[in-house]
């Protein structure tokens, strides 16, 4: 459901406020149930404590010194302190900052900074699961527990990735909607001859869907890409590209996680591997590494490209749909299943949006 206080909280960040007026930043949808990433797994170091943003809940996210990691909500169950300013990792507790009282990886109190005998009190704990290099965070609206997971991906012979993390005015739908959004790739993205390989495919809270289209490179003329995709929920996407001619393949990963009614941190990232077998492996991994640091610049300025329209669209729940414009309709009825609360009436927005500037 939208609320009038986490509209109100994006006054505290005004930049992409005033990217797009009042009509586009009304909610596009309700928040989505299902996986979202809150950091990628390198971020969070054994001993770190991090916070992170989530459908308007601020939440803490730790690393044993064993390397467990944890998701809870952050204030302490004894006098309400805030875990994640100031508190600190001991072993396999965390401490809360006020009254040194500490809490084990279940969420309950085990000890007080005083040798008291501890409170029944524990930590709310949030379900976890660090896959594919992010940590991601179950969502229900209803509260139920996690009712499917996020499948690893092979990333075999694959350098570590060039990672981005951008916060903007969206909605996760309409990231991975841009998946199969067929139409869009030659006007934005400077594709030719883009095609379907594999229909869309829908496997209950996942779906995957393969296409190609042939790009000009600026040394080496057209190339012929293909693309095969698999998405998991609205908040995980993953694509595998390939371009024969070059022997060149190459990973991405987006994920779309809503820190509030209107925005979403999209952290994305992506790796290049190349070579026929050829070289010698060692070879392969460090023109590999470099390729992949080469163009990750390159790669993060083409996604940018889609990050303006983005921004300033809207959510139409009829549009006018033509020939080219890929499988949109069986996406949206997919896509269906992740809304466990209705959408606000109009009137509802807009009266919760009139505090924005």
């Amino acid at each position: 459901m939208i609320h009038t206080h986490e509209l109100a909280r994006l006054l505290r960040d005004r930049r992409p406020l005033e990217q797009a007026p009042s009509a586009e930043l009304q909610p596009r949808r309700p928040y989505p149930d299902g996986w979202f990433a809150v950091a990628f797994a390198e971020e969070l170091a054994p001993g770190r404590v991090l916070r992170r943003r989530l459908m308007g809940e601020e939440l803490v996210i730790y690393r044993t010194r064993r390397g467990v990691v944890r998701v809870v909500e952050p204030y302490c169950p004894h006098l309400g302190a805030h875990l994640g300013h100031g508190g600190w990792i001991d072993g396999e507790q965390i401490i809360c900052p006020f009254h040194h009282f500490a809490f084990d990886t279940d969420g309950a109190c085990v000890r007080t900074g005083y040798g008291t005998r501890p409170p029944a009190a524990r930590l709310v704990t949030r379900e976890v699961r660090e896959v594919n290099g992010a940590l991601l965070v179950w969502h229900h609206a209803g509260g139920a527990p996690p009712a499917w997971e996020v499948s690893p991906q092979a990333v075999d012979e694959f350098p570590p990735p060039f990672r981005q993390v951008s916060t903007l005015v969206d909605h996760p739908q309409d990231v991975v909607e841009n998946a199969v959004d067929l139409g869009h790739i030659g006007p934005v993205h400077g594709y030719r001859n883009v095609r379907l390989r594999r229909r869309f495919t829908p496997d209950g809270p996942s779906f995957t869907i393969a296409a190609a289209g042939e790009r000009r490179m600026p040394l080496g003329g057209p190339l012929d890409i293909e693309f095969d995709i698999v998405v998991h929920g609205l908040g995980h996407l993953w694509v595998d590209a390939t371009i024969p001619r070059l022997h060149t393949a190459a990973t991405f990963q987006a994920m779309a996680t809503p820190i509030d009614p209107c925005r979403i941190e999209l952290r994305y990232s992506v790796a290049l591997r190349v070579g026929d077998g050829s070289a010698s492996e060692r070879a392969r991994l460090l023109a590999s590494r470099v390729l992949t640091r080469a163009l990750g610049p390159a790669f993060r300025r083409d996604m940018e490209r889609d990050f303006p329209i983005w921004q300033h669209k809207i959510y139409l729940d009829r549009p006018r749909l033509a020939k080219g414009d890929g499988p949109l309709p069986e996406f949206r009825r997919w896509a269906g299943q992740f809304y466990s609360e209705p959408a606000a009436p109009a009137a509802a927005r807009a009266h919760a949006l009139s505090a924005c500037p």
